[in-house]
C-alpha cells in the first residue's frame, strides 16, 4: 500500500430647477419625485454591489485541479482508503472497509476546496500564483482532511489562488483590499465549480467540503449561487465548513445571518444544510472573535458572497451540536498512519478511547469543539494534538489544523445519515 485549513448613506434628492415658472399640480409634482426617489434608490443599489472579478484560471485544464476523476492518474484515485482501528496495545481491534470511489460516478460528487498551504508566504495581503505553491503538501492535505469522502462519489478538488495568511488575520490590511484580494481567490474556486457544474454534475448530489481558507471561500459559493437558488439547494447534501470558526445568525435562529436560506445542520439525517466547527483544548479561553475576518468586512456583502455581516450585538456563533452534546463523550480519532507512527499496513489508523470530545459555549460569541487527550494510564498511543500546543498560533485557533482528525468520523456517520434519509 502507498503511504502517505453606516457606511453612511448620504442620500442627496437632487431637485430640479425647472426655468418654466408655471405652477405644477400636485399630481405632477408627487410623480417628479416619485422619478427622483426612484433614480436615487438605484444610484443607491449600484454604488452599494460590486462586480465580482473573474478567474484568471482555465479550468478546463486537468493541471488547474489537484484531485479531478477525468486525469489518467493522481494520488488520490490510487490511495487505500481503508482505516485499520489501533487499541491501546498498539494492536489492531480490526478494521474499516472504505470503497474509493474518487473515479467512479456514484450520483454524488465531492467538492473539495483546501485551507493556506503555502511556504514563505507574503507577509502582505495578495493571492499566490498556482506556481509558487507547494503541490505535494497541497495534495497531501487534501488526502488526510477530505480523501476519505471519496467513499461517496467523484472528487473534484481545484488548484487556486491563495490567499496570504495576513489577508484573513493582519488588522492593518484595509477592508477594501482584502475584499479584493479574497474575491480574486473565490473567483477561482467559482469559475471551478461552474465548470463542474455545466461539464460533470449531470443532476447529481453535491457535498461541499473544505477547510479554512477553503471554507470560508465555499462559504461565499454556498451564499453566491446555492442560497437563493432552489434547484441548486435541492442537490445539496451538506457543506461541511470546517475551521472556519462558526456561523452566525440572530440569537436564537440559523438562517437570516450568514446565509439567507441555507441553515445550519439542526438534525443528524437533514440535507442542503451546512456543518460548521473548530477544535480546541478543554477549558482554552476563545480568541477568535477578530474583526480581520471576512464575516465582518461590508465590502464582501456588497460583492454578495456574504448575506450580511456579524452584528455582534444581536448574533450569536452556531457550531453543529446534534452529534455532539456539551457533555464529554469519546470520540474516534482518524489519523494518517505515517502521522502517529503506526504501520500497520493501513494509510489510515483510528484511535478510539483516546479523545474526549464536547461542545462548549461560552456566551454568545464563544463556542467551539473542546478536545481533551484522555488515554488510560498503560495506553501508549502518541497524542497527536500534543505538536499543535507548541504553535505560536495556539492561543488563537487551538487545534485548527487537526479539525478533520477531530471530527471526520462524526463527520462521515452524518453525512451516511443524509443519504439514508434524504430525497
Amino acid at each position: 500500500m502507498k503511504k502517505n485549513p453606516f457606511y453612511i448613506i448620504i442620500l442627496v434628492f437632487c431637485v430640479a430647477c425647472s426655468s418654466d415658472d408655471t405652477p405644477k399640480s400636485i399630481e405632477e409634482e408627487t410623480e417628479e419625485i416619485e422619478e427622483v426617489e426612484e433614480t436615487e434608490e438605484g444610484n443607491q443599489e449600484q454604488e452599494a454591489s460590486l462586480e465580482q472579478p473573474t478567474s484568471t484560471i482555465d479550468y478546463n485544464s486537468l493541471s488547474n485541479w489537484a484531485f479531478h476523476p477525468e486525469q489518467n492518474i493522481n494520488l488520490l484515485q490510487l490511495y487505500n482508503l481503508d482505516i485499520g482501528i489501533v487499541n491501546k496495545d498498539l494492536e489492531l481491534d480490526g478494521s474499516i472497509e472504505i470503497t474509493n470511489n474518487a473515479k467512479t460516478d456514484t450520483g454524488v460528487d465531492v467538492f473539495f476546496v483546501h485551507p493556506t498551504i503555502l511556504d514563505n508566504a507574503p507577509e502582505s495581503a495578495e493571492v499566490v500564483a498556482l506556481a509558487d505553491q507547494p503541490t505535494e503538501r497541497i495534495n497531501f492535505t487534501i488526502i488526510a482532511q477530505g480523501g476519505l469522502l471519496a467513499k461517496y462519489g467523484r472528487v473534484f478538488a481545484p488548484k487556486y489562488r491563495q490567499s496570504t495568511g495576513n489577508t484573513y488575520l493582519d488588522e492593518n490590511v484595509g477592508k477594501v483590499l482584502q475584499a479584493s484580494v479574497i474575491m480574486q481567490s473565490y473567483s477561482d474556486i467559482k469559475a471551478a465549480f461552474l465548470n463542474y457544474l455545466e461539464n460533470y454534475n449531470d443532476g447529481n448530489k453535491i457535498i461541499l467540503a473544505g477547510h479554512s481558507q477553503g471554507s470560508y471561500l465555499l462559504s461565499m459559493l454556498v451564499r453566491d449561487l446555492f442560497d437563493q437558488d432552489v434547484d441548486l439547494r435541492s442537490k445539496l447534501i451538506t457543506a461541511a465548513l470546517a475551521g472556519m470558526g462558526h456561523i452566525y445568525a440572530k440569537e436564537g435562529e440559523y438562517v437570516g445571518g450568514q446565509f439567507e436560506n441555507i441553515s445550519l445542520c439542526q438534525q443528524i439525517e437533514e440535507c442542503g444544510c451546512v456543518h460548521g466547527w473548530r477544535s480546541y483544548e478543554e477549558g482554552q479561553t476563545y480568541n477568535d472573535t477578530r474583526t480581520t475576518l471576512p464575516m465582518f468586512n461590508e465590502e464582501l456583502v456588497k460583492y454578495d458572497v456574504i448575506n450580511r455581516a456579524v452584528n455582534l450585538a444581536s448574533d450569536w456563533y452556531i457550531m453543529d451540536g446534534d452529534y455532539l452534546t456539551e457533555n464529554q463523550q469519546y470520540v474516534r480519532y482518524i489519523a494518517l498512519s505515517s502521522n502517529v507512527n503506526e504501520d500497520h499496513g493501513f494509510n489510515f489508523v483510528a484511535h478510539d478511547n483516546l479523545y474526549l470530545s464536547r461542545m462548549r459555549r461560552d456566551s454568545n460569541t464563544e463556542i467551539g469543539l473542546n478536545i481533551t487527550y484522555s488515554p488510560e494510564s498503560t495506553d501508549p498511543r502518541i497524542n497527536d494534538l500534543a505538536i499543535e500546543e507548541q504553535s505560536l498560533l495556539f492561543d488563537f485557533w487551538g487545534y485548527h489544523t487537526k479539525d478533520y482528525a477531530t471530527y471526520l468520523w462524526p463527520l462521515l456517520e452524518q453525512i451516511d445519515a443524509k443519504l439514508a434519509s434524504c430525497n
